[in-house]
């Protein structure tokens, strides 16, 4: 019996999740733009949208021409307009997205396929995905590191590693396949920023430990190959937006290989306000899975 009734609870989330699905896709529009800064409480920020409401709306969130927004306490909420450029609408203030002359624009479907592609993954994430605080249990918050596999692409640069749970501070080492230490850095932070590596092609150990102390391995190859493009978000103006669209997208579809990629290419984007916890989170979801 139990069991039934499980198979029909699952049949009715399935049902619901698909008409959920369904309604996103009939309430999608040409992009105007996307949400690229909340600051303060996604339920402060209204969006009504002719007769619907977007409840709460999410970085990377796709913005319709006609959109009426405006917050509610001491929320900010910062998007990215085309033609327009940066707007921050703040409380009292109400802001109308203008609307779109001419034909549909290549960047028009570059929102779009965030809309389709991006955001219904990023809503699935519980709004605290993973605890980063002390004593908690220690990892890597991309949990694809622990399972190996994970590529980089060759030449200098710098890797993030980012951790949760544990005890600061933090050390990351990654050592080369004859145990030489290559880098190494200490941090109080759960992100913790290895810089002014020459990776050459080759495996790796990515190392990371806390002060109780606890410590993770992570085999990861350096490779000569560039991991795959995403041309859906090539003609989206925003540098930041652009990257962390063709980031969730690489982590989407090759999980396995370079999810790890994926949040350095977030980590090496121009700084213009995007809320990256929110993308990195989206990315660390898929190897979750």
């Amino acid at each position: 019996m139990a069991k039934i009734r499980f198979a029909a609870l699952a049949a009715l989330v399935t049902g619901v999740t698909t008409l959920g699905a369904a309604f996103a896709a009939k309430a999608a529009c040409d992009g105007a733009g996307v949400i690229v800064r909340i600051d303060g409480q996604p339920q402060e920020v209204l969006i009504t949208r002719g007769a619907q409401t977007v409840s709460r709306p999410r970085v990377l969130e796709v913005i319709c021409h006609n959109d009426v927004i405006k917050t509610t306490g001491a929320t900010a909420i910062v998007l990215s307009v085309d033609g327009v450029g940066s707007v921050k609408v703040a409380h009292s203030v109400v802001y109308t997205v203008p609307a779109r002359t001419g034909a549909p624009t290549a960047m028009g479907n570059a929102y779009r396929t965030i809309n389709d592609q991006v955001m219904p993954d990023m809503k699935r994430l519980p709004w605290n995905v993973r605890l980063k605080g002390a004593g908690d249990d220690f990892g890597f918050a991309l949990p694809a590191l622990s399972q190996g596999g994970q590529q980089l692409t060759v030449g200098s640069r710098g890797l993030l590693v980012r951790l949760v749970g544990g005890t600061a501070p933090y050390k990351v080492e990654i050592h080369d396949a004859h145990g030489q230490v290559v880098a190494s850095q200490t941090s109080e932070s759960h992100e913790v920023a290895l810089t002014g590596l020459s990776l050459a092609p080759g495996a790796y150990t990515l190392r990371a430990a806390d002060s109780t102390p606890r410590s993770l391995d992570a085999a990861i190859t350096v490779v000569d190959t560039p991991p795959p493009g995403q041309p859906d978000f090539a003609d989206l103006p925003d540098p930041e937006v652009r990257i962390a669209a063709s980031a969730a997208a690489l982590a989407r579809n090759a999980t396995a290989t370079w999810s790890f990629e994926a949040e350095q290419q977030l980590a090496s984007a121009p700084a213009n306000g995007l809320d990256r916890d929110q993308v990195y989170e989206l990315i660390e979801s898929y190897s979750a899975q």
